[in-house]
C-alpha cells in the first residue's frame, strides 16, 4: 500500500512533479503551475487542484493578492514532492545509500580545490525506523557551506572554480555575484546525490516538515575536521503526518476561482502597443485573473479585466489547443499552428514558412519572422503580442500588427511551442554552435518527423577537439601575443560539419572545415606534389579529428534528406586553449 493517498484517475508521479515543479518557481501561484504544467484552462486546472487538497495534499490559504499565495502544499505534499516513487528498497539496501552518501561528503571536503563543505547530513523518514522490512526510498538532507579558511587554500579554490563558472553565470548580474561559491555549493549538491537511485536528497526538508532526523555526519568547517555522528534523534516539532488512510476531510470556500468580468471575444482587438504578453507569464495572468480580489470586506469578487489589459487576453492560448498533444512533432504542430492562423487570416500567416533553429553559448532560440522563441532549461521564452514593424526599418520582419487579438495570441504561443519542442528534439543544450534552416511553405505532408538527437555528434567533437594539440614553440609564440585582457590563447581550435541543399542538383553537399592554429603561425610543408601543391603534416589528434567527423557528416546528410523543407543544418564547436 502506497504511503501518499490515492487520487482517483491520476498517478502519484503526475502529482508529484507538479509540486517538485512548484516548489523550484518562488513567489508563484500553485494555479499557474497547474495551468502551465497540466496545460488545462484556469476551470480545469482548479478542479483538479480541489481533489488535490481532498486528499489532503493541499490547503487553501487564499492569500493570493498582491503575490500571495492560492494554495500551500501540506507536509503530505511536502512528502510526496521529496518522494522519488521508487522501488521499494531493503534495509541492505538503502544502508548502502547512507554509506555512499556519506562518503562522497567526505570526498568532496577532502578535496583542496572546493569552497564547499558538506557539513551536516540527516537522516530522516522512514530509513530512521531499523526495524522495517522495506522502504520506499532514503531521506536525506544535505546542508552544505563555503569554507573561508585557511586564506591561501581559500584563495587556490577561489581561482580554479572561477575557470570553470560558466559564461552565462558571469553575464547574469544574479549569477555573477558570489558565483564561484554558489557554483561549487550547486556542484557539491549534485555531485552528492547523482546516480543514486533510491535517494531523495533534499537541502531543508527537516525544517520545512518539522519531522525528527538524525545527524550521521558532521564536520567542523572551521577546524576542517570531522566531528563524530550524532546517535540521538532530534524530536519533532510539529505533529505526526497519519496514514495515507487518515485523511480528515478538508473545509474548502465554495469557490476558489471566479470567472473574470470583460474578457476579450476571440477576435477583439486590442492596440499592441498597449499589451505586453509572454510565454513565460502567460499561465501567472490567467491565474491571477481567475482568483479574483477579495475586498475590503473580506469576500471574493471577480477580477474587472479592463484595468489591465493583458488580462482581458486570459486563457487566449487554448483557442487552439492542438499544443497540448506531446505526441505531435515540433514540425507537425508548426504546420497545424500556421494553417490554423491560415484559415482565420492571421498577420502571422501572411510570412512564409521559413525560419531557423540555432544553438551556442548555452543558448537555444527560434527565429520566425516577428516570432523570436528562447528555450531556456524547462521553459519558453518568448513574446506573444509581435507589433507592427516600419518596413523600411533595417529590422523589419513579417508578421506583426498594430492590433492583437486572443486567437492572434493563441497562434503565436502554438508556433512557440513548437518551436520550443523542435529544439528538444535535437537534445543540443547549447554546448556547440548549431543551425538549421527550414522552408515549408510549399511543404505538405501527412506526417512529419521529429528532428533528429543530435547530442551524440555534440558530444563527439567536445571529445575529440580538445584532443588536438599544438608544439610548445606554438604555445610559447601565443603567450607572448596574448593580450592581458584575454582569457584564452590567441589560437584557433574549431571545427565545423556543414551540409546544405545544393539549389542546382536538389542534393545536399556536405563538407567538414577546421581552424587550428593562428594567421602569424608559420608552417612548413612536408611534401609538394607534381602539381605543386603544399601538403602540409597533421597536428598530434587532428587526424583522429578527421576521422571523427566522417561519420558525423554522412549522418547530417541523412538527416537533411530525410527532414521536409530543411535546406541547411551546420554543427559546429570551438575548444580555445586556456592556461
Amino acid at each position: 500500500m502506497s504511503k501518499h493517498p490515492i487520487v482517483p484517475g491520476l498517478d502519484l508521479k503526475t502529482i508529484r512533479d507538479l509540486f517538485v515543479r512548484h516548489q523550484k518557481i518562488r513567489y508563484r501561484l500553485l494555479l499557474a503551475t497547474a495551468i502551465e504544467y497540466m496545460k488545462w484552462p484556469a476551470e480545469e486546472a482548479d478542479t483538479f487542484l480541489r481533489r488535490l487538497a481532498n486528499a489532503g495534499y493541499i490547503e487553501w490559504c487564499g492569500k493570493h493578492n498582491d503575490s500571495g499565495n492560492d494554495w500551500t502544499l501540506t507536509d503530505r505534499g511536502r512528502r510526496l514532492a521529496a518522494d522519488d516513487l521508487g522501488p521499494r528498497l531493503s534495509r541492505q539496501v538503502a544502508d548502502s545509500i547512507v554509506a555512499a552518501i556519506v562518503a562522497r561528503a567526505r570526498t568532496i571536503n577532502a578535496d583542496r580545490d572546493r569552497l564547499a563543505r558538506v557539513v551536516e547530513l540527516r537522516l530522516f523518514g522512514s530509513a530512521l525506523d531499523a526495524g522495517r522490512e522495506d522502504y520506499g526510498d532514503v531521506d536525506m538532507e544535505a546542508r552544505i557551506e563555503i569554507r573561508k579558511l585557511p586564506l591561501d587554500e581559500v584563495a587556490h579554490a577561489h581561482s580554479v572554480i572561477a575557470a570553470k563558472v560558466p559564461q552565462s553565470w558571469r553575464d547574469s548580474s544574479f549569477r555573477n555575484f558570489r558565483a564561484e561559491q554558489e557554483f561549487d555549493r550547486r556542484n557539491a549538491f549534485t555531485e552528492l546525490s547523482r546516480g543514486i537511485k533510491g535517494l531523495s536528497l533534499s537541502k531543508n526538508a527537516t525544517e520545512e516538515l518539522g519531522c525528527e532526523y538524525q545527524r550521521i555526519y558532521r564536520f567542523d568547517l572551521d577546524v576542517g575536521q570531522e566531528l563524530l555522528p550524532d546517535d540521538a534523534i532530534v524530536p519533532r516539532t510539529t505533529p505526526a503526518p497519519g496514514t495515507a488512510l487518515e485523511v480528515s476531510a478538508t473545509i474548502l470556500p465554495v469557490q476558489t476561482v471566479i470567472p473574470p468580468l470583460n474578457l476579450a471575444d476571440a477576435d477583439e482587438k486590442v492596440r499592441s502597443d498597449e499589451l505586453r504578453i509572454g510565454m513565460s507569464d502567460i499561465a501567472y495572468t490567467e491565474a491571477v485573473t481567475w482568483l479574483g480580489r477579495t475586498t475590503s470586506q473580506g469576500t471574493p469578487a471577480p477580477t474587472d479585466t479592463r484595468k489591465v489589459a493583458a488580462q482581458r487576453f486570459a486563457g487566449a492560448q487554448f483557442l487552439f489547443d492542438e499544443w497540448r498533444d506531446e505526441k505531435l512533432s515540433g514540425l507537425e504542430l508548426f504546420q497545424r499552428a500556421f494553417d490554423w492562423a491560415s484559415h482565420y487570416g492571421l498577420p502571422i500567416s501572411a510570412a512564409d514558412r521559413s525560419f531557423t533553429l540555432r544553438t551556442y553559448h548555452g543558448t537555444r532560440i527560434a527565429s520566425f519572422h516577428a516570432l523570436m522563441v528562447k528555450r531556456v532549461a524547462d521553459r519558453i521564452d518568448a513574446g506573444l503580442v509581435l507589433r507592427k514593424q516600419n518596413r523600411s526599418s533595417a529590422w523589419y520582419s513579417a508578421g506583426g500588427s498594430l492590433q492583437t487579438s486572443p486567437r492572434m495570441i493563441a497562434a503565436h504561443h502554438a508556433l512557440a511551442v513548437a518551436f520550443g519542442r523542435m529544439l528538444d528534439e535535437t537534445r543540443l543544450t547549447g554546448q556547440v554552435d548549431f543551425r538549421a534552416k527550414f522552408d515549408l511553405t510549399a511543404i505538405r505532408r501527412n506526417s512529419y518527423p521529429v528532428l533528429p538527437d543530435l547530442s551524440d555528434i555534440s558530444r563527439g567533437l567536445r571529445r575529440v577537439l580538445p584532443q588536438v594539440t599544438f608544439p610548445e614553440e606554438v604555445l610559447a609564440e601565443a603567450r607572448k601575443r596574448q593580450q592581458e585582457y584575454e582569457v584564452y590563447l590567441p589560437l584557433d581550435r574549431e571545427v565545423e560539419i556543414l551540409v546544405f541543399l545544393n539549389e542546382k542538383t536538389a542534393k545536399p553537399t556536405s563538407w567538414t572545415s577546421a581552424k587550428l592554429g593562428a594567421e602569424w603561425q608559420e608552417e612548413e610543408p612536408i611534401t609538394i606534389d607534381d602539381e605543386g601543391h603544399e601538403t602540409y603534416g597533421f597536428l598530434p589528434g587532428e587526424e583522429q579529428l578527421w576521422e571523427a567527423c566522417e561519420p558525423f557528416e554522412n549522418r547530417l546528410r541523412d538527416s537533411l534528406n530525410e527532414l521536409p523543407g530543411c535546406n541547411l543544418i551546420s554543427i559546429g564547436y570551438k575548444a580555445p586553449i586556456r592556461e
